[in-house]
């Protein structure tokens, strides 16, 4: 910048200089000619008047006898007497004789009567416009200047020429004097402009200097700040390579000599498609003039990332870039939250495991049976497995909707190790279905070989060490068998009258019942936890109506397969915050679910005011698992697709998930309902919503 400055000011002085010099040129210029123009004008005027002083008459008869006499001499002495008055180098008289040649009559300096000269010469040839034109003219040749006045005798005839010669060897004389001022004069202003210049530029200089210096100082405090600030800060343009200037915390997080090195290729140096990706947004970023789509761009930029590991936040921030060629420049923060990371995963662990302890302690009799069930698949069925005779197929679909539904039933009390384990064991039984020439006995073998009851103590030891020991190994409450009050029911048939009997065997049998509602008290927790966990906006679950007793053991499997319809509700159904208002709903998603008395029949309604049903994704991936052809898909309606989804395997996600995605659970659902004579209704509409309507059986048989 200083030297751009000098630059400025010494051109700017030049040019001052040049044009004082240039207005002293034209100045001496505009008198040289002014000169020369008086000067001929004054010879003009000389020789006019020694024209009219000539006696024509005389003149012809000089013309005519070309012998002196004494009108000759009288003009001989007149024109010295010109010459000396005036101070003129000649005055004389000229005749011309021929088209080439001249004869001169009278001279200032002596005898001229009868001198000739040629035309071809300067000197003759300046005549002969006084002579043509009989105008007054006056010409430059050498150092003489020519005034000629034309004599025109009485039959207007031009006759002669009277010429007057003037010496302007002392003009030039003044104008070398002239020129030598100038170059005195111009000296003198290069020495002045130069002084100034000097000190002008060392004034400036050292406001620079001082500028300079404290700049130099703020930017060195500015950069201590950054790199004591605990965060990595730099920047780049639309080529995507980092700026020299960068904060020390990026060197610890992505390296040394970061300087022009490719963003993304810092970022993720071993995942060419993220990459690619990441290029992609940056220079759609960088090529869009519109603040609210640039920022849209920046919301698919990564956020966080692990890399060498650590967990590094990431914020993207436009700024004015300090080149010309680039209008803007991207800034990056890079954060270490890698121990504040491992914090929070230590703090919601801790929530977890308080909100598994709680779940526990309110709904325990439940927690000791899913236990119970628990214990006995791994104690009873998988051993069984072993020596199982039927197919294959048939046997890793029942353990898969047993698995399944054990995942969904601990995620209810948040016993997340156990969820993890389970998915791990979806995960190893589906390598096992790809497997050639398997058998039900290998199956067995995996499954033991996971050491399931090994996850399940571990969660259970973070019950007792909260609980005490006795939590899940004892039940402070009266235990009758069951086969005990079916032999009481049958003493009370015989041995009292009927409808007594009626009466005391309903109320044996009332010990074991619960209200429909008690039978889905877990779900608005399991339901909030499930929302959380896809970060999605959802008002709480209300349960409505169900307060009448029902016999527990013949709903037990089926409403706690339910876990599976209000998982796709939330995972499948309700839409996340942007999709929900783009759709004109409300920011919060819906769950209800209504239980009522419809004559001797439980009328449960479970519905969500989502999205509906992927039918184009259910026929898809029915064409793929071969449930159906192309053939019979488009003879279908949508009311006919919907069933498909209770088909094993069925999934309208591409990947499972911890939540869903196996295709298992509406199978589940299916297989649970038919055990208790239920039905379904399925009711969707994108715009709506799905609704499931079960009616379900009071007592024995189907409806």
């Amino acid at each position: 910048m200083q030297n751009n400055w000098e630059k400025t000011v010494r051109t700017v002085n030049a040019l001052i200089l040049a044009l004082l010099l240039l207005t002293q040129i034209l100045l001496i210029r505009s008198w040289y000619n002014k000169t020369l123009d008086d000067i001929g004008i004054n010879a003009m005027t000389i020789s006019r008047v020694v024209a009219d002083s000539i006696n024509i008459a005389e003149y012809e008869k000089l013309l005519a006898g070309k012998e002196p006499n004494d009108y000759f001499r009288e003009m001989q002495a007149y024109f010295k007497r010109i010459q000396a008055e005036t101070g003129v180098k000649y005055v004389y008289v000229e005749h011309q004789i021929s088209p080439s040649q001249i004869e001169y009559i009278f001279d200032s300096e002596g005898d001229s009567l009868g001198e000739t000269d040629e035309l071809s010469t300067p000197a003759a040839h300046t005549n002969t416009k006084a002579f043509h034109t009989r105008a007054q003219t006056s010409t430059l040749w050498g150092t003489l200047i020519t005034g000629y006045a034309p004599l025109v005798n009485a039959e207007g005839q031009v006759i002669g020429a009277v010429g007057t010669d003037v010496d302007i060897q002392y003009i030039y004389q003044e104008l070398a004097k002239r020129v030598g001022q100038i170059i005195l004069y111009a000296a003198a202003m290069v020495i002045l402009f130069g002084l100034l210049i000097y000190f002008t530029l060392s004034e400036e200089i050292r406001r620079r200097r001082i500028v300079e210096k404290n700049l130099k100082r703020t930017m060195q405090s500015v950069k201590d700040l950054l790199n004591n600030a605990g965060q990595g800060f730099l920047s780049f343009g639309s080529d995507l390579c980092i700026e020299p200037e960068y904060s020390v915390e990026c060197q610890r997080l992505l390296g040394s000599d970061l300087a022009k090195r490719n963003f993304p290729d810092l970022i993720y140096p071993e995942d060419q498609e993220q990459r690619d990706f990441m290029s992609k947004v940056l220079r759609e970023c960088f090529q869009e003039n519109d603040p609210v789509r640039r920022e849209v761009f920046l919301s698919f930029l990564p956020d966080a990332i692990f890399l060498n590991n650590d967990y590094i936040k990431i914020e993207y921030k436009f700024i004015a870039a300090k080149y010309q060629e680039e209008t803007q420049a991207l800034m990056v923060i890079l954060t270490d939250a890698t121990e504040k990371r491992a914090l929070q995963e230590q703090m919601e662990n801790e929530r977890k495991t308080l909100k598994m302890i709680v779940k526990a302690v309110i709904s325990r009799n439940d927690l000791l049976e899913l236990i119970s069930d628990y214990q006995r698949f791994c104690q009873v069925t998988v051993p069984q497995l072993l020596i199982c005779k039927e197919p294959l197929q048939q046997v890793i679909a029942d353990v898969k909707r047993r698995i399944h539904t054990f995942k969904g039933e601990f995620g209810q009390f948040e016993m997340i190790h156990m969820v993890r384990s389970l998915h791990h064991l979806e995960e190893e039984i589906k390598s096992f279905e790809q497997r050639d020439s398997a058998t039900s006995a290998d199956l067995g073998m995996l499954l033991q070989n996971l050491k399931l009851e090994r996850v399940l103590n571990e969660g259970l030891r973070i019950l007792q060490s909260t609980l005490g020991e006795n939590f899940v190994a004892t039940d402070k409450t009266i235990e009758i068998p069951e086969a005990k009050l079916v032999e009481l029911e049958e003493q009370i048939a015989t041995l009292i009258p009927s409808q007594e009997a009626d009466v005391l065997i309903t109320k044996i049998r009332q010990l074991h019942y619960r209200s429909f509602k008690e039978l889905l008290a877990a779900y608005p927790n399991t339901v909030e936890g499930l929302a959380q966990g896809l970060e999605k906006l959802l008002y709480p679950l209300e349960l409505k109506g169900g307060e009448f007793p029902v016999d527990t053991k013949r709903y037990q499997a089926f409403t706690k397969s339910l876990i599976h319809i209000f998982t796709n509700c939330v995972d499948h159904g309700i839409e996340n915050r942007e999709e929900r208002i783009k759709a004109g709903k409300e920011e919060k998603g819906r769950i209800v679910c209504e239980m009522k008395l419809v004559q001797d029949q439980i009328l449960l309604k479970i519905a969500d005011d989502g999205k509906g049903l992927d039918l184009e994704g259910i026929k898809q991936k029915a064409l793929e698992l071969g449930t159906v052809t192309a053939e019979q898909l488009a003879e279908l309606e949508d009311k006919d697709i919907i069933p498909l989804i209770f088909e094993d395997g069925l999934s309208s996600k591409e990947s499972a998930s911890m939540i869903s995605g196996r295709g298992i659970g509406m199978a589940i659902v299916k297989q649970e309902l038919e055990k208790i004579g239920g039905h379904l209704d399925i009711v969707t509409n994108p715009d709506t919503g799905t609704e499931f309507n079960f009616l379900l059986p009071m007592e024995g048989g189907a409806i």
